[in-house]
């Protein structure tokens, strides 16, 4: 089995989405046709990079498998896999029993804020920026929305992971990595440096206190 279809680009500058699989191992085959499948639609979507092939990362009576899809925005991204065609794939392969679970990379958000910056930043400060927005998205995910009874859990889970992606790419990381964007390029004197770090971890208790008083039947 290969490590990838195609070599990623040498530049940092792309956005990864890691997939995990859960198969039957009569199901095997099958599984690799259906991932070629995919892979040969994706490439056709603006900003397609590479996908690996799949990697087995447990074995049992169930096979465990991931994949990593790489594209150049987290938008092309979040298009293909939002897409009809690819919702009409799926459909198909999950009236068959195939779960699919998925979840955007915590090193591809630090890749992703690397690209608007102008110098090089220490990686603590880019994962902390990225903490700041991930944390609150997915507490509200959980918060406002409860999974449907008629969907099984590891669908309800890829919904999640794809309204997270998509909040975060779109709108909270670009956001923040320009309110911040200074302290990750170490400008300015070092009060302000502080500040703003300070400024970072207040917002992180005020979440965690606002989050730790709502009633419990609420999640």
């Amino acid at each position: 089995m290969g490590s990838s279809s195609s070599q990623p680009q040498v530049s940092d500058q792309y956005f990864e989405y890691r997939f995990i699989h859960r198969i039957n191992p009569s199901a095997y085959n099958d599984f690799l046709q259906f991932q070629e499948r995919l892979r040969t639609r994706a490439q056709n979507y603006q900003g397609y990079i590479s996908e690996d092939l799949p990697v087995l990362i447990e074995q049992g009576e169930t096979l465990v498998f991931e994949t990593i899809l790489r594209f150049d925005t987290p938008e092309n991204c979040i298009h293909w896999i939002d897409s009809q065609e690819r919702r009409e794939l799926l459909s198909a392969e999950e009236n068959n029993g195939y779960p699919f679970q998925g979840e955007g990379n915590f090193e591809s958000y630090t890749r992703w804020i690397k690209q608007s910056i102008n110098n090089s930043s220490p990686v603590w400060k880019i994962n902390l920026l990225v903490l700041l927005v991930l944390y609150p998205t997915v507490m509200l995910f959980n918060l406002l929305l409860k999974k449907p009874s008629l969907i099984d859990f590891p669908t309800w889970m890829l919904f999640g992971n794809f309204c997270s992606v998509a909040i975060t790419g779109w709108f909270a990381v670009p956001w923040v990595s320009r309110l911040y964007q200074n302290w990750l390029e170490g400008k300015g004197t070092k009060k302000e440096q502080l500040l703003a770090l300070i400024t970072i971890f207040l917002a992180l208790f005020i979440l965690l206190q606002i989050f730790r008083h709502i009633p419990i039947n609420f999640w």
